[in-house]
């Protein structure tokens, strides 16, 4: 689980340093302040938590699971992949089914009872590789 984790720090990670190199995602990367809890569907039963805190253009992916966050969202290591990777469109992760038969991308309520449906748009801009 230990390289499951890094991989994805790593490609979270990395995108972000790529985005704050162009200056026209300034603004997006600084105006983003959340905290939200991804869950990393392994297997039937069992989810990998990792977390990103995003405050005033610095980003930090840590393991675990935040008792106080914005948004939580959960899909598969792979869909997760596809989807950094701009191949699959939050539509489709919304849409379609994965291997375990839920859909590709699932997000719930912050620890508030806020949806932050407009959070998870913003995310997908800042995960996403342009």
């Amino acid at each position: 689980m230990d390289n499951l984790f890094l991989t994805f720090k790593q490609t979270i990670d990395s995108i972000i340093l790529d985005k704050q190199k162009n200056p026209k995602n300034e603004n997006l990367l600084n105006n983003f302040n959340a905290k939200i809890n991804i869950g990393l569907h392994v297997e039937d039963d069992f989810f990998l938590w990792m977390n990103l805190s995003a405050f005033k253009g610095n980003y930090e992916v840590k393991r675990g699971k935040l008792d106080q966050y914005d948004l939580e969202i959960l899909a598969t290591p792979e869909d997760l992949l596809f989807f950094s990777s701009g191949e699959n469109s939050i539509l489709n992760m919304m849409m379609k089914k994965n291997i375990f038969g839920h859909r590709k991308l699932r997000f719930s309520k912050g620890s508030k009872g806020k949806r932050n449906l407009g959070k998870l748009l913003k995310l997908s801009k800042i995960i996403v590789l342009d």
